[in-house]
């Protein structure tokens, strides 16, 4: 019996490998699989006696039960793999011939699909499903009076389906779908002074998407301008004449409210309202009178309107003559002569210096002092003169003659035969070379009349 049965397992076995051939999908696998596509693979076994269906999870392990189909088998027949593949049988005319169906999700990704009449000799498709889509490259947004622009680079990818353009804020949260590339979006009353976020997302076949980096944006006039100054450019010496004066400021500081389209400048001059518009953040102005005190006023504007004024006020003063400079002092002294060479005016007093200290005898010494030196280095020059003439003293003591006061009585004057009363006077007796002299003072007139 067991030898009955062995050889009927080695004939069947001859028979299936001789009539046997190579198992091949009749269609081509796919590279990759997008998300909620439907995708049939049809397997042709290679033998007209079986056909095995067989998956394999991303870890190499079956998964759920195989599925076999054999020559006698129901044409038709559908068998399930797990819950997301399901097999028909198509023929079973000299080769088996079956398909297989699976919509792709997410958890079925990396997932191998084998067909063949044994498990030896297979063929295999990968399933592939590819990451989510990169974010679009949002533009900047533009804006009109009554709507705003928002725009985007296009999507290439596979999967695509639309795009998706998030709008936020802290009072609501709305997404658009469009398979354009902008999408215009009008400007309600409800919108004003609110931030909003924009973003914006290419949308694949299983409803993933990135967002882009989001722009920020609040539909109002913009804010004020920062930093105005008014600068005086010219100075007359005339008050008549007029000048003109720089006005310059820095732009609004939001950002997320739409741009400065130009800016307003308004002031007064002679009581006539004048005004500018500029589409840059400095402007010269001209007609603006000595003596007098100016406001100049500046607004932003954008496509909402005209925001908040910022005003500045400046005087226009006339040119001021400078001080003359001074140059730098030299001072010398020379034989008794000081001099002093500044570049204003100079007057030249003099000072006595008396020879030998003696005040019967003396001699000028000039002075030149210019009225420009200061109080300290007049003080100086003082001193370096009183110095000088108490050295000149001292030598002039040394180099003279010794002279003598001395009283020389007489007892009687005879007048007229009268004997008059003694006088008492004084003579200078002058000692010069050994010999002396006496010089009475009556010849001396310095010292005025004789004394009774």
């Amino acid at each position: 019996m067991n030898k009955g049965f062995l050889s009927g397992f080695l004939y069947l076995f001859c028979i299936f490998n001789i009539f046997r051939g190579e198992p091949r999908f009749l269609n081509p696998c796919l590279d990759s699989v997008c998300l909620s596509q439907t995708v049939t693979y049809k397997c042709e076994s290679g033998s007209p006696f079986l056909l095995r269906w067989r998956v394999l999870d991303t870890n190499g392990r079956q998964y759920a039960l195989t599925v076999a189909y054999i020559d006698g088998n129901s044409i038709s027949r559908i068998d399930p793999i797990g819950n997301e593949f399901t097999t028909v049988l198509i023929n079973t005319t000299g080769v088996i011939v079956s398909t297989i169906t699976f919509t792709a999700v997410i958890n079925i990704n990396n997932y191998l699909i084998e067909c063949g009449p044994d498990f030896i000799t297979l063929v295999n498709c990968s399933i592939v499903i590819p990451d989510i889509l990169p974010a679009p490259v949002a533009n900047p947004l533009t804006f009109g009076s009554t709507h705003f622009t928002f725009s985007w680079s296009p999507s290439t990818g596979q999967c695509f389906t639309n795009y998706a353009v998030s709008i936020t804020s802290s009072v609501s949260n709305v997404t658009y779908v469009t398979n354009d590339t902008s999408l215009v979006i009008p400007i309600s009353k409800s919108f004003n002074d609110t931030e909003y976020s924009v973003s914006i997302g290419a949308v694949d076949t299983g409803g993933r998407y990135n967002s882009s980096e989001v722009i920020r944006f609040t539909p109002n006039v913009p804010l004020f301008v920062t930093n105005l100054m008014l600068t005086q450019t010219d100075y007359p010496t005339d008050t008549n004449e007029t000048v003109n004066i720089t006005v310059s400021w820095n732009e609004p500081q939001s950002s997320s409210r739409p741009p400065a389209t130009h800016y307003k400048i308004q002031y007064n001059i002679s009581n006539e309202i004048q005004n500018k518009s500029t589409n840059v953040t400095s402007q010269t102005l001209s007609g603006f009178s000595v003596g007098l005190v100016y406001t100049v006023s500046v607004e932003a504007v954008n496509v909402l309107g005209t925001g908040t004024v910022t005003s500045a006020t400046i005087t226009i003063i006339i040119a001021t003559l400078l001080p003359p400079e001074t140059s730098a002092s030299v001072s010398s002294l020379t034989s008794y002569i000081i001099s002093s060479t500044p570049s204003t005016t100079q007057t030249t007093p003099s000072v006595s210096v008396t020879e030998g200290c003696n005040c019967a005898s003396s001699t000028t010494v000039p002075i030149v002092v210019s009225v420009s030196v200061t109080f300290i280095l007049t003080a100086i020059l003082s001193s370096t003169l009183s110095i000088i003439l108490t050295l000149l003293c001292v030598r002039s003591r040394s180099n003279k003659p010794v002279e003598q006061v001395k009283p020389v009585e007489q007892v009687k004057r005879d007048e007229g035969g009268t004997t008059a009363s003694v006088a008492v006077y004084d003579e200078i007796t002058t000692t010069k070379g050994g010999a002396t002299s006496s010089v009475p003072l009556t010849s001396n007139p310095a010292y005025g009349p004789l004394r009774n």
